[in-house]
């Protein structure tokens, strides 16, 4: 009886000691990840503070070049219109307000029957036109387009690229809220070989074809050049209306 009571001790104290280990081994555990998980966090945020700051050091070097210019206008009534003549210009065309050429691509998708019909595929380009022409002129623009138009419509800021069913569900592709047809015609100003090799990576001509849709793109280098014109729609403000204090 005895023997069986020390047993019983013996195995109580082992389980006892286990567990201290236990919690022991997890704490140390706890205790060396901390420091690398705050370190990993104070790093990231130190480099967006970095990113933050190159930003905001950008926008004073601006205005600084910007004060210089209104500076050594002052008193030189000429001058001075001069340099708010092309702060004008700069703004109009950091705005897309004024036509851009250079090289870059034309990209022209239409629908072609004499493409194989696969079922699967068939139909999903007219299903979902805004979305596949929106991946496309995103990936254009993060991969060096300058500008951008559909159908000569330049994109901007505010541009917007919808399918939009009518009252007589007829749906139709609207950019910048102006109803667009086949041919959709993208043409781009910017880096050739970048918008080229991103257009090659995400296989846009084979995935169009697919779909029965042909996507032919055609490069200007040299002395070619494209040109995508200015937007000429509505800029956020125009119907506002200055409200007189009561």
């Amino acid at each position: 009886m005895k023997r069986k009571s020390v047993l019983w001790g013996l195995t109580g104290v082992m389980g006892i000691l286990g567990f201290m280990f236990s919690v022991q081994v997890s704490s140390r555990l706890r205790t060396q990840m901390t420091p690398l998980s705050s370190y990993v966090d104070l790093r990231t945020q130190v480099q967006e503070q970095v990113q933050e700051n190159q930003l905001l050091m950008n926008e004073v070097s601006k205005d600084r070049a910007q004060l210089a210019m209104y500076q050594a206008a002052q008193g030189h009534g000429g001058e001075m219109m001069a340099a708010l003549q092309q702060d004008a210009r700069t703004v109009a065309a950091q705005a897309g307000l004024t036509p851009v050429i250079g090289p870059g691509l034309r990209i022209t998708i239409q629908y072609d029957p004499s493409l194989p019909y696969i079922q699967q595929y068939a139909g999903l380009f007219e299903a979902t036109a805004d979305q596949q022409l929106g991946l496309l002129v995103n990936d254009l623009f993060a991969n060096g387009a300058k500008a951008i138009s559909i159908n000569g419509q330049r994109l901007v800021t505010t541009s917007s690229i919808r399918l939009v069913t009518t009252i007589n569900n007829i749906t139709s592709l609207q950019v910048n809220t102006v109803p667009i047809t086949m041919p959709y015609v993208v043409t781009v100003v910017g880096d050739v070989n970048r918008m080229q090799a991103v257009l090659t990576i995400n296989e846009v001509v084979a995935q169009l074809a697919l779909m029965q849709e042909q996507c032919t793109v055609t490069s200007f280098t040299g002395s070619r050049s494209v040109t995508v014109p200015g937007y000429n729609g509505p800029l956020p403000g125009t119907w506002a209306k200055e409200v007189q204090g009561r």
